[in-house]
């Protein structure tokens, strides 16, 4: 993300770019008062010729995402070289789950394999009282947006 303010320039990695809340839950993003997104780079990758992108909602196309899961993974052969799973609508800020994405690589993407990282992705979530119903949700969400990706029936 290109980030620009009179007189300055920074560029901040999409990872660090949105913030939990803290004390001050309603400053959502690193941005200092006076930037401004100028830009925001996404390099051209191979890999991302599988992916896939989920977006679960209980009504009309422009609703907010209940559960969001973006996957990316690329193969050699059989087995996984490297993935990518993002989850959307679960935290106050995008979530990457890299434990999940590692417990992809040097596996076979089949149903075994694609259902374990989907249990990883889950693994220490702390749902609220009223949504707890999230969390199978995201579960189920990112095994179906990773067999989407990889061509798993």
């Amino acid at each position: 993300v290109e980030v620009r303010a009179a007189g300055s320039q920074r560029t901040v990695p999409l990872i660090d770019f949105y913030r939990l809340p803290d004390a001050t839950p309603h400053i959502e993003t690193v941005l200092e008062p006076g930037e401004v997104i100028a830009a925001i780079t996404v390099p051209a990758n191979p890999a991302s010729r599988r992916s896939h992108y989920l977006k679960v909602r209980d009504r009309a196309s422009y609703a907010f995402a209940l559960v969001s899961v973006a996957t990316v993974v690329r193969l050699s052969g059989d087995r996984v070289d490297d993935a990518r799973i993002v989850l959307g609508g679960v935290a106050h800020k995008p979530w990457r789950v890299i434990a999940a994405e590692r417990a992809l690589v040097g596996r076979s993407l089949d149903p075994v394999s694609i259902d374990a990282a989907a249990r990883v992705a889950i693994e220490g979530a702390r749902p609220l009282k009223d949504n707890r119903y999230k969390v199978e949700l995201a579960r189920q969400s990112v095994a179906r947006a990773l067999r989407v990706a990889g061509g798993v029936a």
